[in-house]
Formats: C-alpha cells, structure tokens, sequence
C-alpha cells in the first residue's frame, strides 16, 4: 500500500483540527468526533492509545449498521444447539471521516444475536478478508459454529419458527470486531475489540408457501399394507436470503381437511430461489380420504397441504421451529402436465447387422441424460420383469402406424450425472416385423430411403435409480407420452433396406 507524504501532511492539519472541532457541519457526538481524530492520527504515527481503544469499544462507535445480503446455517451437526453458520456477503456502515478510507484488509467478528431482546448465542468468526470503501466495510466469513445459550433452547426455537413464517425477521447483532490495518511496508497493526450494537433484517421464509408440482417420478404400491408412494419432484421458491441445510424434512399431509399420510424431502438443502427437490409421500390409501384424492386426479387437479408438525425433524432445535411451515402442492389431473428438465434422449439411429436375419436383433444407438431436474441417474433396466416395452411407427401413414419398430430386450444400462450426457449402443429386437405383412414393411423401407429415417413413440416403463439412493424403480415412464415430449425420429441408413430379409415373403 502507497501513501502520499502531501496527502499525510493535510491530515495533520485536520487531525489537528478533530481535536477542537467537529469534522462535518452537521452535530455530531463527541465520540464520534474522538474516533475520527483518533483514526486520523493512526494513519499519521501508528499510534494508538488507550483513550482511543475505548472510544471504538462502544456499541455505537466506529461501525454503526450492519446488512447480512447472504447468510447460510447447517442444522444436521450432530448438536443440535450448535449449527453452522457463513455469510458471502456482510457489509457494515462505518462512521465517515471525510478523504479517509481506513486500510482494513481484515477482521474477525465476536458476535452475539438478540431476538425479542433475549441472547440467544455468539458466534466466533476467524479471520477473514475485508475491504473497504470509503465508508463501508464488506466481508465474509467461513463456517462458524452458532453456539446457543443453555438458557437461550427455547428462545431460538422460537427464532427459528419466525424465520421460518415471516417474509422478513428482525434481530439485533451486537459484539466486538477486530481488525487488521495494512499499512504496506511498515506493517500490520490490530485494533481489537472494536464494538458494535444494531438491528438487521433478515428475509424470511414466508411459510414456504410457494412449491410446485413439477414431474412424477413414480407411484409404488405396497397393497399388503394399504399405502402408495408417490414420488415427484417439486420446486420449493425459497422467498430469503438464507441458505439452510436442514437434513431429512417430514411433513404432515392432508386432503380436504383429512390427513392422508407423510411427505418427507431427504436432505433438504434450500438456497435463495428455486429449489428442485424429491418429495415422497406416502399415501395411506386405507384411509377414505387418501383414497377420496386419488380417484378425484381421474377427473381434477387435486391439493395436499403440507404442514409442520412435531415430527417434522429429528433436530430438536429444529423440529419446534419447522412446525410454522404450511404448504399446498397441487397434483394435476392424472398427473398430466409434468415436465422433465431436459429431453432424457435424443440423436437416435438404427443399424441393420449381417446377422440380423438370423438372431432378429438390431443395433440402437442414441444419447441419454437425466431428466430428474439436477439429479443423477442410472438405467439398471430397459424393460423391468413383467413390462412391454417398444418403439412403434408413428406418423408415416395409416397402414405404417402402430407397427414396431424394435422392442426392448433388458439390454440398455448406463449411468448418467444430472447434468451430463451419455451416448450408448444397445442390442434391440426388430421381432415386430416378422408379426406383419411385407408389403407394410416395404413401405417402411421406402419412407425411411426418402426422409432418412423413422418417427416413433415410446411406449417405455424403464426401472432405474435416481439421485443415486439405492432404491431400484421399476415404474419409471420414459415413454413419449410419460416425457410430455411428443416423437422422435430413428435415423437409419441404406443398410435399413435389408430388414426385408428378415421378414417373410
């Protein structure tokens, strides 16, 4: 850091005049006045007495507000009075002393949070980088544990369920600041204990009252017990700026006024915006309400209210905080309208092999990501036990349509990221063929010759794994309808033509 001697020079002449007389026009309190001439005089000699320590110790002395634009909190320690906490984003409003930026490229924070004029914990920051800009210091700090007062439970549970309810949420930060002066080739000098006392505001969760019905991954039955899993993935609008990880989340579900059974969303981990998560919930359909929604979905658009309760989490802290969250999900009709986040196929072609004729099998290829809105996923089965899986001709011509293309024969296994793409090569039946007149099969070539290949759909129940749980699916629709993605085109070559041998004359 570069300092001007001319520059030095003029501030000895105001640091002589802060002493006698205030700095700015406008009144301002004596100890502010102290502050700057103390400020002043440090940039001039390095000095720092006592008088001056005591002056910036005040509450509302060198640092006069504080704004959080970004806060996140980790609620799965294993303590649950003692979650995590980080902000990328702290900016404090220091007192102004004019022509003077203060050389701080650092601090740590001593922090104790208030609410309802109850210390609910501190939390101890290490040292982090800062700037600053005339005057106004931006930081950050890394994860800090939140240390809540033995005497302080009950109060930051109900800290909590305010955050969770309010569209914005008022406490108090008060504490002590150190901070490291950089002063270039003559060094760094610490000033600690610089004090702070003031309100601010925090973005609320609002109750969480905005999640949408996104895309059904799956329903499972389990008719021994009478309950019905229904898996979808939903997008929850986070309304704040905090970002929290609050591990397994459970919500009591209920139909017209009548429970039907648990949400639960694992892992739940929100950010500022848009959340695209897996909910499941178990539908106990031996209750006349649960069974009430299910067949109302044949004909409407059905709700489930989603509301905390006192099993909402395993985190003591936590779970009497959550119990303010209230949500409504609506369920299309027949679960019409669901959209994937990205077509999970594309660029497919068909190749006829020498020996196809006499095995019935082709080669597929085409490449496959997840549709699962982010999460990974793994294709264990093209056709699960007791499926009829194929792709048939549509859009050809009347005689043409609805004849099979090829069927799946469990062949087909990958694994995929949320975001990537794999490209892969499969073995697949033609025996459809075989099942029809040749004369609709030459067609078929004939179309394919003209317009490069063959427009299908799927009619595809896959079984896989998403989000990488271990739990194997085999309700999977990948099918043409199921995507919401209309047809896809086969592309073929001139080798397409010697499907004729397979089919009889």
């Amino acid at each position: 850091m570069k300092f001007s001697f001319k520059a030095l020079s003029i501030g000895a002449a105001i640091a002589s005049l802060a002493v006698a007389a205030p700095i700015e026009v406008a009144k301002r309190d004596a100890n502010s006045d102290r502050i700057a001439a103390c400020f002043i005089n440090l940039l001039l000699t390095r000095s720092w007495p006592g008088t001056c320590q005591a002056a910036v110790a005040v509450p509302l002395g060198l640092i006069k507000t504080i704004t959080i634009n970004q806060m996140s909190m980790d609620f799965t320690p294993a303590d649950p009075w003692a979650p995590t906490t980080s902000s990328n984003s702290v900016v404090a409003t220091m007192l102004s002393i004019p022509g003077i930026t203060l050389p701080i490229d650092s601090i740590r924070q001593h922090i104790i949070l208030t609410d309802n004029g109850v210390q609910i914990g501190n939390i101890e920051t290490p040292w982090s980088a800062a700037s600053v800009n005339g005057g106004t210091l931006t930081s950050s700090f890394p994860s800090s544990t939140l240390a809540v007062f033995p005497t302080s439970h009950k109060a930051f549970s109900n800290f909590i369920g305010s955050l969770s309810a309010a569209k914005t949420k008022t406490v108090t930060l008060q504490g002590a600041v150190d901070a490291k002066l950089n002063f270039g080739i003559f060094g760094h000098l610490t000033i600690p204990g610089i004090g702070f006392k003031t309100d601010t505001v925090f973005q609320g969760l609002n109750g969480l009252t905005e999640i949408k019905y996104l895309y059904l991954i799956d329903n499972n039955y389990d008719f021994a017990n009478n309950k019905m899993t229904m898996t979808t993935i939903v997008n929850i609008k986070n309304p704040s700026n905090l970002s929290l990880k609050l591990g397994d989340v459970n919500f009591s579900t209920s139909s017209a006024g009548e429970y039907v059974g648990i949400s639960t969303i694992k892992n739940l981990n929100l950010v500022p915006g848009d959340n695209y998560v897996i909910s499941g919930t178990v539908l106990e359909i031996g209750r006349d309400a649960a069974f009430k929604f299910l067949n109302s979905l044949e004909t409407a658009d059905g709700t489930l209210v989603m509301s905390g309760f006192n099993a909402t989490s395993s985190d003591e802290a936590l779970n009497a905080g959550l119990g303010a969250l209230k949500s409504n999900l609506v369920v299309p009709k027949q679960f019409q309208g669901s959209t994937v986040s990205q077509p999970p196929y594309k660029n497919w072609s068909l190749k006829v092999l020498p020996t196809t004729k006499t095995d019935g099998l082709v080669d597929i290829t085409a490449t496959f990501a997840s549709p699962y809105y982010g999460y990974p996923f793994e294709m264990t089965s093209d056709e699960p036990a007791d499926k009829d899986n194929y792709a048939f001709v549509k859009g050809v011509s009347n005689d043409v349509d609805q004849l099979r293309l090829f069927e799946f024969r469990n062949t087909l296994h990958f694994k995929v990221s949320g975001t990537g793409s794999t490209t892969v090569t499969f073995k697949a039946n033609i025996i459809g063929f075989v099942q029809r007149d040749r004369t609709r099969v030459e067609q078929l070539v004939k179309y394919a010759a003209a317009n490069g290949g063959i427009p299908v759909d799927f009619w595809w129940v896959a079984g896989g794994i998403v989000n990488s749980d271990g739990l194997q699916r085999s309700e999977l629709d990948w099918g043409t309808s199921g995507t919401g993605l209309g047809g896809v085109k086969i592309a073929t070559g001139a080798d397409f033509a010697s499907i004729l041998d397979s089919v009889p004359a």
